[in-house]
């Protein structure tokens, strides 16, 4: 394991040329596949908005089975959901493309803080919901998508416009739950998910969260959850994204997801999706 390249971020670009970057808000992203392909348990880390604009996408699990086929409707998924996810091309030929939209933590708990007094319980979104994307709707989400990306919008109004987003979705029966507390597990992931590069040990995490190793170690075991598998699932669901996303070489996707053995990060990828990274490239 090792850091990333001095300007590996600069290169994390989507297919129009604009920087792949977090925000206090939320978080866009624009996958783009010339394959299609399938991926079992694929994990949901945050609250997530999807809308497919060209191909086909079906997501299912032992709750169900949602296809989204063209950019008339859009799936809310529930965050922490895990579904097996199939990715088709267009009937022509042309690549899969789609937006991604995840919500903050930060962002639905302000949302149900000044809307929770008309929010309908009956509408959380437990595990996906499909919904038609209407004219309004759409222009809610794309002035959204616009304050993501534009320089020029500052933090506030990103928030206004997602909450405006949000709002819209709950006008149409779409309500994300209100985020809990975060226990360790929950504040663990966010930490390795911030710099999933870095040579993540228990140790090392247990300090930045002002813990001890044994007591990390323990209270992750008391939430079912291992810090190596964790770790394991956070650095290949980061590779997937970039994967999808950026221009990146698989080498340097490796090094941003902690891997100075490409071999090893080739076999850990395809251990947990139950593919290579050569089929999506």
């Amino acid at each position: 394991m090792t850091k990333p390249l001095p300007d590996l971020r600069a290169q994390w670009r989507l297919p129009s040329g604009a920087l792949l970057q977090p925000q206090d808000v939320c978080t866009l992203a624009r996958p783009q596949l010339a394959r299609g392909h399938y991926a079992r348990d694929f994990r949901f880390f945050e609250a997530t908005l999807l809308v497919v604009t060209c191909g086909a996408l079906v997501v299912e699990n032992a709750t169900g089975r949602w296809a989204v086929e063209d950019a008339g409707s859009l799936l809310a998924v529930a965050k922490n959901t895990q579904v097996n996810v199939q990715k088709t091309l267009a009937d022509d030929g042309a690549p899969y493309t789609a937006q991604f939209l995840t919500f903050a933590p930060a962002l639905l708990t302000e949302f149900h803080q000044r809307y929770g007094h008309v929010l309908t319980p009956a509408s959380t979104v437990e595990v996906c919901r499909q919904i038609s994307l209407d004219e309004g709707l759409n222009d809610s989400l794309q002035f959204c998508i616009r304050g993501i990306e534009s320089p020029d919008v500052s933090g506030l109004q990103r928030t206004h416009r997602a909450l405006g987003l949000l709002l819209a979705l709950q006008e149409r029966g779409i309500i994300y739950s209100r985020p809990s507390a975060p226990g360790l597990a929950e504040r663990l992931t966010h930490l390795l998910a911030k710099s999933p590069e870095q040579p993540w040990t228990a140790a090392l995490a247990g300090r930045e969260l002002a813990v001890s190793e044994a007591t990390l170690r323990r209270r992750l075991a008391d939430e079912g959850v291992s810090f190596s598998t964790l770790l394991t699932e956070i650095r290949m669901h980061h590779a997937m994204m970039l994967l999808q996303t950026t221009h990146l070489g698989v080498s340097q996707i490796a090094d941003a997801c902690g891997y100075r053995a490409l071999s090893r990060f080739s076999m850990r990828f395809r251990s947990r999706f139950g593919f290579s990274v050569q089929d999506i490239r």
